[in-house]
């Protein structure tokens, strides 16, 4: 019997050869890109902030490759997706080199999200590279400028950390409500930190009625600047002033808790809140409002668990748990697009509304979080003593600041007007 053979469209064995494809390989992986500074300034930090960002990714089935968090991961996975980390190493305010390194994670190592932001001004220029690379989402992990996600935004940005502002919400209502001030003293440190610190708790203190002088830090400040005051609020970083310093600028030497309020920048370095004298116990600052006692706990026994040896008392610094938090917001909404990329994800992470380590945070129409910060109270030993929580802080104050006002050197406006929703 003779056989015929049977013709083969083009178009079948193409669907074939597809299929074939599609049982014999793996998904793509979805790569996420962390830039951390390795060298310059902040090189001691990158450890730090690679262990808060490789515990998500640990927790979804990677495993360390070494010893250190910069020898990388195995890739991790979300609904069967592999889910890999990239690095770039960055120098603090050097914006060339941060870049450089953004262009790299995204056209040699393809991440399909960038996180980054160890510097005040890193949001900035990522939100400037984002406009050139819309098919990638970028997560600003650290405080910077509230221009950064206000007025002429990047679509494919977010942040899920606080503005530098937004960080000092309730502190100014703390001085004129509970301390009873009506005249007070600020100083702060000529940089970023110090304008947008300065220039939120004036939204706030000035809104209820009170009145202000501002100076620049100088070491002749602590016994010049304070006179007839009722207080003095101190903007610095732990650059800025030496921790045993920092009572020499209460209006009232004798009695620092209730004539000395200070930034956020004394918590950001434990080190640092662990120098400070005894005699600052009770003075207050603003601290991050951190998450559920859940949420907290499970972060501190993941990072024990796979980073037996770092450091216990980094495990909750805020530049540890920021780089975890913005991975974290990947890795949820991740879970909710069943581990795919692109459009739903972005929408996802615009959607997400998470409890995460530094508190339960949700994003505007700007894809900036509305979150909660907490005033507090030093203790001994770098501890602090949460007073109260305030909810839901936008990075207008509820209109308090305005949303196209940018701090910049010099004095902040001090304008009577009407307060922050928590302060009414």
């Amino acid at each position: 019997m003779t056989r015929h053979k049977v013709p083969v469209s083009l178009s079948a064995l193409v669907l074939l050869a597809a299929l074939l494809t599609g049982c014999t390989t793996n998904p793509a992986p979805i790569r996420i890109g962390v830039l951390s500074d390795c060298v310059g300034f902040f090189r001691n930090l990158q450890d730090a902030a690679l262990i808060g960002a490789e515990v998500p990714l640990l927790e979804r089935g990677a495993a360390l490759r070494g010893q250190l968090p910069s020898e990388g991961l195995t890739p991790g996975a979300v609904a069967g997706h592999p889910i890999e980390l990239v690095t770039g190493c960055t120098e603090g305010g050097e914006y060339s080199t941060l870049i450089d390194q953004t262009r790299v994670l995204i056209e040699v190592q393809h991440a399909d999200v960038v996180i980054g932001g160890s510097w005040a001004g890193d949001g900035l220029v990522l939100r400037e590279v984002a406009r050139k690379y819309p098919n990638t989402l970028f997560v600003v992990a650290g405080p910077g400028a509230r221009q950064v996600t206000l007025g002429n935004t990047a679509p494919n940005l977010f942040r899920f950390a606080p503005d530098l502002a937004q960080q000092v919400a309730g502190l100014g209502t703390y001085v004129f409500q509970d301390l009873g001030w009506r005249r007070a003293v600020v100083i702060a440190d000529n940089n970023e930190a110090g304008w947008d610190g300065s220039a939120a708790f004036l939204a706030e203190f000035c809104a209820l009625g009170g009145q202000v002088t501002q100076y620049p830090i100088s070491p002749d400040q602590p016994s010049e600047s304070n006179a007839d005051a009722d207080g003095v609020a101190l903007f610095s970083t732990s650059f800025g002033v030496p921790a045993e310093s920092l009572t020499m600028f209460a209006a009232d030497p004798a009695s620092p808790a209730t004539s000395l309020v200070l930034g956020p920048g004394v918590s950001e370095d434990l080190a640092y809140l662990r120098a400070i004298p005894e005699d600052a116990a009770g003075v207050v600052t603003v601290v991050p409002a951190p998450g559920s006692p859940e949420t907290v706990e499970r972060y501190r026994a993941a990072v024990i668990k796979y980073f037996p040896s770092a450091p216990r008392s980094d495990i909750l610094t805020p530049f540890v748990v920021r780089y975890h938090d913005a991975v974290m917001a990947v890795m949820l909404a991740l879970e909710q697009t069943s581990g795919t990329a692109g459009a739903g994800l972005a929408q996802a992470l615009g959607s997400l509304d998470a409890d995460l380590v530094a508190g339960r945070v949700r994003l505007d129409a700007n894809r900036a979080a509305l979150l909660s910060t907490a005033v507090a109270r030093l203790g001994g030993h770098g501890a602090v003593d949460i007073v109260r929580t305030v909810p839901d802080v936008d990075q207008t104050f509820g209109g308090a600041l305005p949303a196209d006002y940018a701090p910049r050197a010099g004095e902040q406006p001090c304008i009577a007007g009407t307060p922050p929703p928590w302060a009414k």
